[in-house]
């Protein structure tokens, strides 16, 4: 039979990413794939939402037996393609943005002869890393593809993620039941949906099956998910599920999960057209509230049906890798950076929230947790809970745990002592999970430190050591303690509504030390004081991130809180805002970022904000300007001029406060910017840009301006530390 080079067809792709629920499920369709197809349900009377069901159980038996003829009909010889993709490795807060690490590009050849001979080639590889990290080699199913939608063993990562699951549609374990038949699956079974599709040149609709499997025991290695069906040859058209708790191997996993998706070519051969493949990791012994993800995703392009194929190809390494230096050479078709908007990673922004996974686990575990991590751990919210100097606390040590009994409940906590205040601090907190797309979170805190700043001026790690060396911490603390429920709400990827309701103490802080331990020579200045009562606090709050067309990005914050009690009350309601545009790379970008505040009613001192300095509005004494209403702005643009070893970067910035109740200026010693503040500064970042080194400096002398050289770290990691 002569080669065959035709386009596939499977228009049944548009509509998967709406037919089935959880992360990163949306299918890209092959390239020559009619768009236009119209999609209806199917008319067929069977029975939807039954598991075990004698008609899904009978598709299921006949996709068992199409599956175990790896010849796809015997007419189907041989074919050639070649498969490209990307391998991203990228830390994966729960809230807050993402940090790509590092990301790969590969293409292998591919080869297949009947009945059921693989060989793959790695042709290309090139890779950037774009955080600090020890070099490292993939697993080979990151960089191949798998065939056949895996063997009759599921083994992820060479058998180091996953093992010992047995596939959905391998042959059922022999037995001798009454009836003569094979011996039960491990999974159960039900049909959750059905579509026909009408490809050009057929005379008949396409029927596709969407099958729900989960395990029968669920405390042993197996998956959960979909499969999708053809009702004419039971061929698999996709896969897309994740494992079960036992299934991990490696305790570091918190979750895996698999899509493999097929085209249909010459209207006879469903062969693979996408596999994407997400491991998230966690240290097995910290819940410190952040992972490493690496996402794996290939496409299959150019096919060619029934070609002769090399001499000595079935005696060749089912994995094989040209040398390195020409792997690096390879013309590949897009740039390293060019696939991250399409495969969900342009603005680094959470698209999969984990909610749903646990509201999934709910039914398939049985309410046990989707993770492969320990229900029970050490638990840090930052760094700096547990160790940390300043001149409140002075020394601060302490430490935290995490409960996760169920999908449902999550329970964490952590405390400390203070040794300069003799006093100690803490908080626990609880989250019920009602649905994926709402909770209800409960939350206690004792002695806890909020700061009085517009914005935080340093990192926590930074500033213990200025409080140490140099007898500035960066902070204007007063004491709460409170008890918060809220109800929150996910109404999408990125996006979080949520209403709190809480009683809580105010209380001020004094210093606790008043010179440096290691410079006899400085001394703390003094703490700012605030109205000391009860209040009954309520708040509104929302979060959303979003992106547009040429590279922009961005995500904006709103609060309002209505505060009452015994020492004044009022609302206080708040803005933040951010925009990047720029290529996926990072190479270059330009940043606008604002933020606003304001207080109407009683003027409390905690009602006014602090501005001025590194954090806010540099070039200025450092929180030398006040107010009850604040808004502050800033224009930056940042190039790599040395690859990720050196980043130049300049900006502009600009504030303004309305100088607050006169008492509270006099006590605080600030005073408002009398119009608009404005300041220049030009910097460098080192390492990736972890380190910064800014020269600022603020344009009006009446002000206060002067020249600052300001050092900090990406204000990326704050929160983690």
């Amino acid at each position: 039979m002569p080669p065959r080079r035709l386009p596939p067809f499977s228009a049944l792709l548009l509509a998967w990413a709406t037919l089935l629920p959880g992360p990163d499920l949306g299918a890209q369709l092959p390239p020559g794939t009619p768009s236009g197809a119209p999609i209806e349900p199917s008319r067929e009377p069977v029975d939807v939402g039954e598991w075990n069901s004698p008609w899904v159980l009978e598709l299921v038996e006949r996709g068992r037996e199409t599956r175990s003829d790896l010849a796809l009909g015997g007419d189907l010889e041989s074919y050639e393609a070649l498969t490209e993709g990307y391998v991203y490795f990228f830390l994966d807060p729960e809230e807050g943005e993402r940090a790509l690490i590092r990301v790969d590009q590969v293409a292998v050849e591919l080869r297949w002869a009947a009945p059921d001979h693989i060989q793959q080639n790695i042709v290309g590889e090139r890779s950037e890393t774009r955080l600090p990290v020890r070099e490292f080699r993939y697993y080979l199913d990151r960089l191949t593809l798998v065939q056949h939608g895996f063997e009759d063993e599921i083994r992820v990562g060479s058998g180091m993620d996953v093992a010992g699951v047995p596939h959905p549609l391998a042959p059922t374990p022999p037995g001798l039941p009454p009836d003569g038949q094979r011996g039960p699956s491990p999974y159960d079974f039900r049909l959750a949906d059905s579509l026909s599709i009408t490809l050009p040149g057929r005379p008949e609709p396409l029927r596709i099956y969407e099958v729900d499997v989960r395990p029968r025991v669920t405390s042993e290695p197996g998956i959960m998910g979909t499969i999708l069906l053809d009702r004419e040859t039971a061929s698999i058209v996709r896969m897309a599920f994740t494992f079960t708790p036992a299934s991990y191997v490696d305790p570091r996993t918190d979750r895996i999960s698999v899509e493999l998706d097929y085209g249909l070519w010459e209207n006879r051969y469903w062969l693979p057209n996408l596999q994407r493949l997400e491991v998230r990791r966690e240290l097995p012994d910290f819940d410190l509230g952040v992972g490493t993800v690496i996402r794996a995703i290939l496409r299959v392009t150019d096919y060619e049906l029934n070609v002769p194929l090399p001499e000595g190809f079935r005696d060749a390494p089912r994995v094989t890798a040209r040398p390195e230096s020409e792997r690096r050479e390879y013309p590949f078709a897009e740039g390293l950076f060019d696939g991250l908007e399409r495969d969900g990673l342009a603005d680094l922004l959470v698209d999969a929230d984990p909610r749903e996974l646990r509201a999934q686990a709910r039914e398939s575990l049985d309410g046990r947790p989707p993770s492969g991590l320990s229900t029970t751990r050490m638990h840090l919210p930052r760094a700096s809970s547990a160790l940390r100097y300043n001149r409140v606390e002075g020394l601060f040590l302490g430490m935290g745990g995490s409960f996760h009994p169920r999908a449902d409940l999550r329970v964490r906590g952590h405390g400390g002592y203070a040794l300069a205040e003799n006093r100690p601090r803490g908080g626990l907190g609880m989250e019920v999970l009602l649905s994926g797309a709402w909770s209800v979170e409960m939350r206690l805190r004792h002695g806890e430190l909020e700061d009085l700043g517009l914005a935080p001026g340093i990192d926590p790690l930074l500033s213990t050591v200025s409080a140490l060396v140099r007898g500035e911490d960066y902070r204007d603390p007063f004491r709460v303690t409170d008890a918060e429920a809220r109800l929150v709400h996910t109404p999408g990827a990125g996006s979080t509504v949520s209403l709190g309701l809480a009683v809580e103490r105010q209380q001020r802080s004094v210093l606790g030390v008043t010179e440096p331990p290691l410079n006899d020579d400085r001394g703390f200045r003094p703490v700012r004081s605030v109205a000391e009562g009860d209040f009954l606090r309520a708040v509104a709050a929302t979060r959303t991130a979003f992106s547009w067309p040429g590279g922009g990005r961005g995500r904006g914050e709103t609060r309002a809180t209505l505060r009452t009690g015994g020492s004044g009350s009022g609302i206080a309601l708040s803005a933040s805002g951010e925009g990047r545009w720029g290529p996926p790379s990072g190479a270059r970008e330009i940043k606008v970022q604002a933020q606003g505040r304001g207080w109407w009613g009683d003027p409390l001192p905690q009602g006014h904000r602090l501005l001025g300095g590194r954090g806010t509005l540099p070039g200025y004494p450092y929180r030398s300007f006040l107010g009850e209403r604040l808004v502050t702005a800033s224009l930056v643009a940042s190039a790599d001029v040395a690859g990720a070893f050196l980043r130049i970067r300049g900006g502009l910035h600009g504030g303004w406060a309305d100088g607050g109740h006169p008492e509270v200026a006099a006590a605080w010693e600030a005073e408002g910017t009398r119009g608009i503040a404005a300041a220049g500064s030009v910097g460098v970042g080192l390492a990736w840009d972890l380190f910064r080194v800014d020269l600022a400096r603020g344009a009006s002398d009446s002000k206060g301006g002067e020249w600052q050289l300001l050092l900090s770290l990406d204000p990326r990691w704050w929160d983690r530390l």
